[in-house]
């Protein structure tokens, strides 16, 4: 336990606060984004980050190791900061299966919703205004403010593909296609992009709930856990733990600890 004696503009508190630490230290910190202050954010103060596509693994790869590269900057190892873009598998007994499952869920879409959804990323823009069907316009520094890393990915994409808003908000809104095969072909897209470095693991989304999940447990991660890919039991009882991330010193502590080193080099 601890005092505080905080004395701020609109309250004191003296503290302690009577509540034993977490197990895990302190709550595992995420962080998205992947613009250049994101980036300098996650590498000083993250545990993990939350990181964009990995269609482009070159990028992907080139991202995955400036991140490293940030954090050791600050003192930190490799380690300490843990690389998680999101995908979305779409298992099928074959290939064609597959497509056609990720294509029936795509179709379901309303695509006044997907616009909805792709104003998100561009801190909720009047897409609207646009047609449907015509090339995007220039959208300028649109999203700056927003998801400023994603609305430069998705203008850049439609801009290099002369694509309508119709295409854009369907990119954005329907489940990705790269993880989208065989329960061996998508074992095969992640071990590689494990073992290449360009990952430290993977954020799931499910493309139908429960069934895309349960599919993805049933029949990919059986194939990663004979590879030594994933695990077969969790090797401790906190998400810190299972992510092997170290404990984080108490600051209290520490500072106990370097007191009598500071006092010695003092004399």
């Amino acid at each position: 336990m601890h005092t505080l004696n905080h004395k701020g503009e609109f309250f004191a508190v003296q503290g302690p606060l009577n509540v034993e630490r977490s197990p895990q230290g302190r709550p595992v910190v995420f962080q998205a984004g992947a613009s250049e202050e994101g980036r300098d954010l996650a590498a000083r103060e993250a545990d993990a980050i939350f990181s964009g596509s990995v269609e482009d693994v070159a990028a992907a790869r080139e991202y995955y190791l400036d991140i490293k590269r940030r954090a050791a900057s600050y003192g930190r190892a490799p380690g300490d900061l843990l690389v998680f873009p999101a995908i979305t598998p779409v298992v099928g007994a074959t290939e064609e299966e597959a497509r056609r499952k990720h294509a029936d869920v795509a179709a379901l879409l309303d695509i006044d919703i997907a616009v909805k959804y792709l104003s998100r990323y561009f801190s909720f823009f009047d897409f609207s205004q646009f047609p449907l069907d015509e090339p995007l316009p220039d959208l300028g520094d649109i999203g700056k403010d927003s998801f400023k890393s994603t609305a430069d990915a998705y203008k850049k994409k439609a801009r290099e593909n002369n694509w309508t808003l119709r295409q854009l908000a369907l990119y954005a809104a329907s489940p990705s296609g790269q993880f989208v095969g065989t329960a061996e072909q998508i074992a095969d897209r992640i071990q590689r992009l494990f073992e290449d470095e360009v990952v430290d693991g993977f954020i799931l989304h499910a493309h139908l709930q429960p069934a895309g999940l349960a599919e993805f447990v049933e029949h990919v991660v059986p194939i990663l856990q004979q590879r030594g890919i994933f695990r077969t039991e969790y090797e401790a009882t906190t998400l810190r733990g299972n992510l092997g991330l170290s404990y984080p010193a108490n600051r209290y502590t520490a500072a106990r600890h370097a007191a009598p080193v500071e006092k010695a080099l003092a004399a």
